[in-house]
């Protein structure tokens, strides 16, 4: 697993989009986008002459999108509520794997 959450491990390099593509698939502006990598939610890929994202920057985006849309959060508060998401359900997810291993 990796340690930040919200960045997936780097052996699915391949699996990539572009920033117009995040754009038009999540209904982000490029400022958010950009205030979303400077926070760390999102990470571009380093190798790569344009912005590149990993394909699982898609769903963060459109939870992003419908985070502003539905709440009206600013981009500080789509980062944290989306830092809180991604947490619990990873807690979620090892609270279920627990149980699974309790005596029926």
């Amino acid at each position: 697993m990796a340690d930040d959450l919200l960045i997936p491990d780097d052996d699915d390099e391949g699996c990539t989009v572009a920033l117009e593509e995040l754009l038009a698939a999540s209904g982000l502006g490029h400022e958010e986008v950009i205030e979303l990598v400077q926070f760390g939610v999102f990470r571009c890929a380093q190798h790569a002459p344009v912005w590149t994202f990993h394909v699982h920057t898609v769903s963060l985006a459109r939870r992003a999108a419908r985070l502003r849309d539905d709440f009206g959060l600013n981009v500080p508060g789509m980062a944290l509520a989306l830092t809180y998401l991604e947490r619990i359900e990873s807690l979620e997810g090892r609270l279920r794997e627990l149980e699974s291993q309790l005596p029926r």
